[in-house]
């Protein structure tokens, strides 16, 4: 008996199945002709419908005919359905520790598909503040760097026009907006890709889609990230909104119409969500808390320090 194995949404290959197996999948629309499928013997991963004749699949309307093939007309199908992206073929050598039925690795394309009609987790006011520590303290990294690169850049400008204060404050403004340039970048780019999610929002297991659950473009992605500086000049109100919203949306969200959703949301596994806070994400915020609170009692050592200095 032959075994099979199949990419599911998350791009990472499940099996071994049977024959039997897989056409039950396609026929609960669990996975679709387009899915890239494997078995021994083959060099690389193909869509599901070029072995139609092989799984006993239906090639009438639910089933349509795999790319290049003629049809009794003699007139290729090859427009019909796309042709399946080419990947190499999967290491199936066997390693010292590895099981002999260990599914093959293979390199699966990362393919947003909305799936509609299943339950949806959103994303809460802890789980996007989990997510936030996670980002700002890589985007803290990341400012410094730049930001002490473009400052020993600088400091010969500086030096030179020492008695100009205007060219200080231009080349200070240049810095901050370096540095804002910076953040929307790693926003918006994260936002957009195939995961939909900044490294934070990976970690804490969710994502951003637009309010139908597709991903977002990239410039609408940068708009949510300055749509924040309105959340954040409301005294942090606007952030705070997720936590009463219908769909847990911020202000920032209400004004792109945007969703933070579990990574789950919106795919053909939507039992996999998980509406409860997570390991990482109570890992991450009580971290995060005892940081803060740190950083709040060293700077009210060093006011009430100085306050004793000039006091005297």
């Amino acid at each position: 008996m032959k075994h099979w194995y199949y990419a599911d949404e998350a791009r990472q290959p499940q099996g071994p199945v049977d024959a039997a197996m897989l056409r039950d999948l396609l026929a609960g629309g669990r996975i679709s002709h387009a899915t890239l499928i494997w078995r021994d013997g083959l060099s690389q991963w193909q869509a599901a419908g070029d072995f139609a004749r092989e799984l006993g699949l239906d090639t009438g309307a639910r089933f349509r005919q795999p790319p290049g093939i003629a049809d009794d007309t003699g007139e290729s199908t090859a427009d019909a359905v796309p042709d399946a992206p080419s990947f190499p073929p999967p290491d199936t050598t066997p390693e010292t520790d590895a099981s002999p039925y260990a599914a093959p690795e293979a390199a699966v394309g990362l393919v947003s598909q909305v799936v509609q009609g299943g339950e949806v987790v959103y994303a809460g006011f802890w789980k996007r503040t989990a997510a936030y520590v996670i980002d700002s303290f890589l985007l803290t990294i990341i400012t410094t760097v730049i930001s002490t690169v473009t400052g020993l850049a600088m400091l010969p400008l500086v030096m030179a026009g020492a008695t100009q204060p205007l060219l200080v404050v231009v080349l200070q403004v240049a810095s901050y907006l370096v540095q804002i340039v910076v953040m929307a970048g790693y926003f918006a780019w994260f936002h957009a890709s195939p995961h939909q999610a900044t490294p934070g929002k990976m970690a804490i297991g969710i994502k951003v889609v637009d309010t139908q659950g597709a991903p977002i473009s990239f410039w609408r992605a940068i708009g949510r990230f300055f749509a924040t500086f309105v959340s954040t000049l409301l005294l942090m109100a606007g952030y705070l909104m997720a936590a009463f919203t219908g769909r847990k949306q911020a202000l920032h969200d209400l004004i792109c119409g945007t969703l933070v959703v579990d990574k789950w949301a919106y795919t053909h596994y939507p039992e996999r969500q998980q509406p409860k806070l997570g390991v990482v994400t109570w890992i991450v915020l009580v971290l995060g808390g005892l940081l803060s609170l740190l950083f709040l009692l060293a700077a009210g050592v060093l006011v009430a320090a100085m306050g004793g200095v000039f006091g005297r």
